[in-house]
């Protein structure tokens, strides 16, 4: 990187002059914020031909630039013996259906010494593979990702990750998603390996078990080894993801309790995890553990819980309310009532809670959306920025207001993500309910991300949003950027960036060759459009 502005301080005349020396083009180089940005999308072969422009932009894009290498054959591999491959700058690389070492990989390695992201996706993953695939990148690796559907234990792939001591010990993130070998020991993680994985990975921060079966503390094991012990042992972790987890409520708290400064958790257990110790077992109180649900996650602002009965929701919705600092929410795999979630919401707001995020995707998507802006209406949501429920635009209509003809949405200066997922047909919507969804998207200023699942036949709902697809812009050679005749581009909101919306059988046989007009002219920066 150029360093442009002197540290010697002596001369004010002499640091002035350097100011005066020093190009526009530096004064840009002098921001790599701005350039790891940038050269985010600047592919390896365009980097090359920066040689071509200036040796001197050249050199200072180099730090900046990071490449991520997808190596899906032994074909691919080739790129090794590319001479002009600027594999000193690979910082991810991943591995696909690759089993065995060659020549061609082993040189690759050698040369790409600055690999922090590893991505291992092997259907039946080789020890030994992944073994000496680990000696080769232990310098810098700080995210490790393994995915396999089997043929391997568990257990043999976690112990030969500890076994490379270099990549355990600077290990940052971690993600394990091992596929069923059909043998329950083998697909199985105990809790002796479960603790020594924490016990050996001490720069873990986020730890990803994706259809990892984690059993619960053996009371054998707790009786006599006081390193499973209900105590906070891993300061470090902030994230944690089990979405396959065989513990009891009291295996909850004692696993929670090991990580006080936990950020985000997401989980998918049995269906008695958040049942409260006096519910489980008579003989063992919330004193005896020496914690209870007040106690754990203090710092947690992020829980995604997938359930798969109504048993254990009354434990979920006690433990929810002990949560602080909450901010985002997603709830999967039930019907929530109306009455938990208003309890939970007047909760929160007297605890001062501010949701930015809440996502309900109920069981067999049988969800209805009644009373649900009771909710919403509650201060702990005045500043929601993303709203993902199975609900159509009738929720929407339940907030406006005919006679001022305003959405009294409470945060509607806040939203930019609205996805209303219910897959209704116009001709079931209440009377109104599209024209105030349309309405109530024109008054979402901060609006990005919207989708409507609703069977759409026309492109009504978009009408008098974004720009007028029949205006010519105005010319950037003329345009005025300040004072009284200056472009007022607010009347285009809101900037879409991505679009998903439901469409009829007549819609999306005779309309779509309006696409391009309604869609791609109205919203100018949209990035993403999908039809569900």
């Amino acid at each position: 990187m150029l360093l442009i502005n002197n540290s010697d301080n002596n001369s004010n005349l002499d640091h002035a002059g350097e100011q005066e020396q020093t190009t526009p083009i530096e004064h840009v180089l002098d921001i790599p914020e701005l350039w790891e940005t940038i050269l985010t999308y600047l592919h390896p072969k365009q980097h090359r031909r920066l040689r071509l422009v200036s040796r001197r932009l050249y050199l200072a894009c180099t730090p900046h630039i990071h490449v991520s290498l997808a190596l899906t054959s032994q074909k691919h591999v080739e790129v090794a013996w590319d001479h002009d491959f600027p594999s000193k700058l690979v910082s991810s690389l991943r591995i696909v259906s690759i089993d065995q070492f060659s020549p061609a990989l082993t040189h690759l390695l050698d040369q790409a010494t600055k690999i922090t992201t590893l991505d291992i996706n092997v259907f039946g993953l080789d020890i030994d593979f992944l073994q000496e695939l680990l000696n080769y990148c232990p310098q810098h690796l700080k995210s490790l990702v393994i995915r396999s559907e089997g043929f391997v234990s568990l257990e043999s792939i976690v112990d030969t990750f500890l076994q490379s001591t270099a990549v355990a010990l600077q290990i940052q993130s971690l993600s394990l998603d091992i596929g069923s070998t059909g043998l329950f020991e083998t697909d199985a993680l105990s809790w002796t390996i479960f603790r020594s994985l924490l016990d050996t990975c001490v720069s873990l921060v986020s730890l990803s078990l994706s259809a990892v079966k984690v059993m619960d503390i053996p009371e054998s094991l707790e009786e006599t080894d006081p390193l499973h012990a209900t105590k906070a042992a891993f300061p470090n972790l902030v994230s944690l993801t089990m979405t396959l987890c065989d513990i009891s409520s009291i295996g909850r708290i004692r696993l929670l309790r090991m990580f006080p400064n936990l950020h985000t958790l997401d989980m998918t257990c049995r269906d008695d995890v958040f049942q409260t110790v006096r519910e489980e077992s008579v003989d063992t109180s919330p004193a005896d553990l020496g914690v209870t649900d007040q106690d754990l996650c203090e710092q947690l602002r992020y829980v995604r819980v997938s359930t798969r009965s109504q048993s254990e929701q009354e434990g979920l919705f006690r433990f929810l309310c002990h949560l602080r600092h909450l901010e985002r929410l997603e709830l999967l795999g039930m019907a929530t009532p109306e009455a938990r979630l208003l309890d939970l919401a007047e909760e929160w707001s007297r605890n001062q809670v501010s949701l930015k995020q809440l996502t309900l995707s109920p069981k067999y998507r049988k969800h209805t959306d009644e009373g649900l802006d009771n909710v919403l209406l509650k201060p702990c949501f005045a500043k929601l920025q993303v709203l993902d429920a199975w609900c159509g635009p009738d929720l929407i209509l339940r907030f406006w207001n005919r006679e001022t003809q305003r959405s009294q949405l409470p945060f509607l200066d806040s939203l930019r993500a609205l996805h209303l997922r219910k897959e209704d047909v116009v001709s079931d919507l209440n009377d109104g309910a599209m024209e105030a969804l349309n309405r109530t998207l024109k008054q979402l200023p901060r609006l990005v991300d919207l989708t409507v699942g609703t069977k759409l036949e026309d492109f009504g709902v978009f009408q008098g949003m974004g720009r007028d697809p029949e205006a010519l812009l105005p010319d950037p050679r003329r345009v005025v950027h300040t004072g009284p005749m200056a472009v007022d581009w607010s009347g285009e909101r809101p900037f879409l960036q991505t679009l998903v919306i439901g469409c009829s059988t007549e819609f999306f046989n005779h309309r779509m060759g309006d696409i391009p007009r309604q869609v791609g002219k109205r919203f100018r920066f949209l990035e993403d459009f999908k039809f569900t």
